[in-house]
């Protein structure tokens, strides 16, 4: 079932509940118990944060990838080290 945002014409005020798509909702306003309420389209364009969904997941797949590689570089540097340390 889903989420429906519902405005209340009396106290002004936006209210979200829960019931079945093939039901009206005929209940009261959740904050002033007023019956006058009329159902809204939801913005949810805006309460999606787009920060949290900028990164692709290729681009953190790279971004292992790189890692990966930036330690490999590093070992075998220090492999090289040891191995002509000793002559």
């Amino acid at each position: 079932m889903p989420f429906y945002e519902y405005h209340c014409l009396d106290c002004e005020k936006t209210f979200n509940v829960f019931h079945s798509m093939n039901k009206e909702y005929e209940g009261t306003c959740g904050f002033c118990e007023s019956v006058n309420v009329e159902k809204i389209v939801s913005a949810i364009g805006d309460k999606v944060e787009r920060d949290k969904f900028k990164k692709k997941d290729g681009d953190l797949v790279k971004s292992h990838i790189e890692e990966a590689r930036k330690e490999i570089k590093k070992e075998k540097d220090r492999m090289k080290g040891e191995m002509f340390k000793d002559d």
